[in-house]
């Protein structure tokens, strides 16, 4: 089994002429062919390398990211069709004519940032959960997979089993379309929620404790006392969020963060002093 780590002997590759509203990104070298991170991590070179090394990992990302209504057999299924997309690039992928076979040596520390264990990771996670919300979606589409469906003859007697009349068609009609709206809803904002915090983490991954804040909590204090931080901490890293969701929503080129205010009244006072 091969390790995750090894000495990187080659100099550092240094990719500095990022636009300013990117992070720094970290160095990392290429030996042997292999993407080594600052941390030693060495990138999988292809698929069948990271599953050696990553047995379990699309399986646990599946058993986390899905609901927890989900039924065993649809969690196996989901587990195979995203081993199946990340051990096979489409035909008509760009990436092919390059050589690349699988999602994995589409990896690019230059576009990532680095080449850590967990810039790598964060990207695997991106591609899962892009192949698994197009799944999702393509699932709910599909009536007979919704779970808030109900059945139009469960009210009939054991005679008129499986007839369906115009009266009771729409007397149920409005309920059942809202009922499968409210499910389709729920499922596109998690999603939702999921792209921002997957960008947030791109971009200013230092406020994306703040995320998890908001959603656990119910007002600033105490997503405050929930950080463990002060009120004007929290709300410089809110102030941020709604930055970056402006960002998001307009796909527009983020900001650099501006660093914490720093009162100059005293220092004022003294040099009024000093001066007298």
């Amino acid at each position: 089994m091969l390790c995750n780590t090894a000495t990187a002997e080659n100099q550092p590759v240094v990719f500095a002429n990022f636009p300013v509203e990117k992070r720094q990104s970290e160095r990392f070298t290429i030996t042997d062919g292999r993407y080594v991170g600052h941390d030693g991590f060495v990138v999988p070179k292809n698929f069948d390398e990271f599953d050696q090394r990553f047995p379990h990992y699309i399986r646990n990302w599946v058993r986390k990211h899905a609901e927890v209504s989900a039924q065993p057999e649809d969690l196996e299924d989901w587990t195979q069709d995203l081993l199946i997309y990340m051990r096979y690039l489409p035909s008509t992928s760009k990436y092919r004519k390059a050589g690349k076979e699988d999602i994995v040596q589409t990896f690019d520390p230059s576009r990532h940032y680095g080449a850590n264990v967990r810039r790598f990771l964060n990207y695997i996670n991106l591609c899962l959960a892009n192949k698994f919300r197009t799944m999702y979606l393509a699932r709910m589409k599909n009536p007979l997979c919704r779970t808030g469906n109900s059945s139009l003859a469960g009210k009939m007697d054991v005679e008129n089993w499986g007839q369906v009349d115009d009266e009771y068609c729409h007397e149920h009609s409005e309920r059942l379309r809202k009922s499968s709206e409210d499910l389709e809803k729920q499922a596109q904002d998690r999603h939702r929620i999921t792209e921002f915090t997957d960008f947030v983490f791109r971009e200013d991954s230092g406020v994306v404790p703040a995320i998890e804040a908001i959603l656990a909590t119910g007002t600033q204090a105490d997503a405050a006392r929930f950080l463990a931080t002060t009120d004007s901490g929290f709300t410089r890293m809110r102030n941020r969020l709604r930055q970056l969701g402006r960002c998001f929503e307009n796909r527009e080129p983020v900001p650099r963060k501006r660093g914490p205010y720093k009162k100059q009244v005293k220092t004022r006072i003294n040099a009024c002093i000093l001066a007298a």
